[in-house]
């Protein structure tokens, strides 16, 4: 026999013997009784009863959590805690089940880096009683991770993402937001010059520099990245301390308020060299990292936030509609189930044309004030828009406000060939006369 092949399987001997030796030194003690589909309940807690959490990692500072009304980090330092995040550890903790027995009772907790293990987790309960739950090695497969409780002599192993969600830093489970005030409870919002409050409907309006309609779609975004703005997680402190630096150097993007019942807060944000953003916010001490997304959603300017449409009866479908074009004018009134102009009962997809023309209708940009003579006016239910023409350029009004909107003449043309040619509905002939 070639000596080389000799050599060969001598060698994948070996290594076989090998991966069998640490396979039965991992797992010395597997219980023949248990299987893969042998996976009971390592805990099980009334969710409500879990008022403290402590977590240690290996080499690290013990991070600490206690529930009053909310749960709050009480160390390393005191700070507000994160609830969702807290929340999904605690849901886990309550029914906390395993991947597996492994071993009913194992000699030694060793081979599992369970004598000094890399995580522990002591819950604390309203009743006084604690569980300390005790993360160890990973599994020879990589996919799953030891588990004990103290005071349970029995071996467990849980998926590895299990032991990943409860390896966290103190960073990890503060309170990430950077505003904290109330949306349902918020009164009035600045973004640098432009200020938005609340009008008699509950709606966005733009109040300063001067009274104007807001775009009530990009108001409702501004509040909602507000709300959701958040710092990102530096877990190096040397990274952390040089954040105030940076902030400084940076260049500013934009500054907002936000009033609530409890007070204001106030953000800044600004960008750096290397595309990053930087908050420095009221609400929590420091200087973070945040998202570009956030950070761009402050760099805007007042037409950014104008309502650019000149009517408001949105969906609603209007009872009446006026078009006054020089010197025509199409009365279009609903009776009944049936569109009448002049009497004549009209095409009710023709009147449809012309109303959804309208409610699109819209700005290409503003003006600072209107010019010309008045060239059309249209009326849907109580909203009246003027249009004016000075050379090429149309300008409307609405009658409620001070806005001044620029339209495309493409536009105003459009109204005009819908409204004069809607269509008739011919009348039917008597039954004496069909005969």
């Amino acid at each position: 026999m070639d000596p080389k092949r000799l050599i060969l399987a001598a060698l994948l001997l070996v290594g076989l013997s090998g991966a069998l030796w640490w396979s039965n030194k991992q797992e010395p003690g597997k219980d023949a009784k248990s299987s893969p589909e042998d996976a009971p309940k390592i805990l099980e807690i009334p969710q409500d009863q879990i008022n403290k959490l402590e977590i240690r990692r290996m080499g690290a500072e013990p991070v600490v959590l206690e529930k009053a009304a909310l749960w709050t980090l009480k160390a390393p330092k005191e700070l507000g805690a994160d609830q969702a995040v807290v929340g999904n550890l605690v849901g886990n903790l309550a029914v906390f089940g395993s991947d597996r027995l492994v071993d009913s009772k194992p000699a030694d907790m060793k081979p599992y880096g369970l004598v000094e293990p890399l995580i522990t987790v002591i819950v604390g309960r309203k009743d006084g009683k604690t569980h300390t739950v005790h993360f160890g090695d990973d599994t020879p497969s990589g996919t799953s991770s030891y588990v004990r409780v103290e005071g349970d002599p029995k071996l467990y192993s849980v998926v590895s993402a299990t032991k990943t969600m409860f390896d966290r830093t103190w960073r990890d489970v503060r309170d990430k937001r950077l505003l904290t005030f109330d949306t349902e409870k918020l009164t009035s919002v600045e973004l640098g010059s432009i200020g938005f409050g609340k009008n008699a409907s509950g709606n966005w309006t733009i109040v300063k520099p001067k009274p104007l309609r807001a775009d009530p779609v990009a108001a409702d975004q501004l509040v909602r990245k507000l709300a959701e703005a958040r710092l990102e997680v530096v877990n190096e402190t040397e990274e952390e301390a040089s954040l105030p630096a940076k902030f400084a150097a940076a260049k500013p993007l934009g500054v907002a308020k936000v009033t609530d019942s409890n007070g204001t807060q106030q953000i800044e944000v600004r960008k750096g060299n290397e595309n990053e953003y930087y908050a420095k916010s009221s609400a929590v001490e420091g200087v973070f990292k945040t998202s570009a997304e956030f950070g761009d959603s402050l760099a805007k300017g007042l037409d950014d936030f104008r309502n650019r449409k000149l009517f408001e009866f949105g969906f609603t479908q209007p009872e009446r509609v006026e078009v006054k074009d020089g010197e025509k004018s199409y009365v279009f009134a609903k009776s009944g189930n049936e569109w009448k102009r002049d009497g004549k009962t009209i095409d009710p997809g023709s009147v449809q044309q012309v109303v959804d023309r309208l409610r699109e209708l819209a700005a290409v940009k503003f003006a600072d004030s209107a010019a010309g003579a008045t060239v059309a006016e249209y009326t849907v239910g109580k909203e009246k828009v003027t249009v004016t023409k000075q050379g090429e350029n149309y300008f409307a009004k609405r009658a409620d406000g001070g806005d001044v909107y620029v339209l495309d003449a493409k536009a105003v043309s459009e109204v005009r060939d819908l409204a004069a040619s809607a269509k008739e509905i011919a009348a039917a002939a008597p039954a004496a006369a069909k005969k």
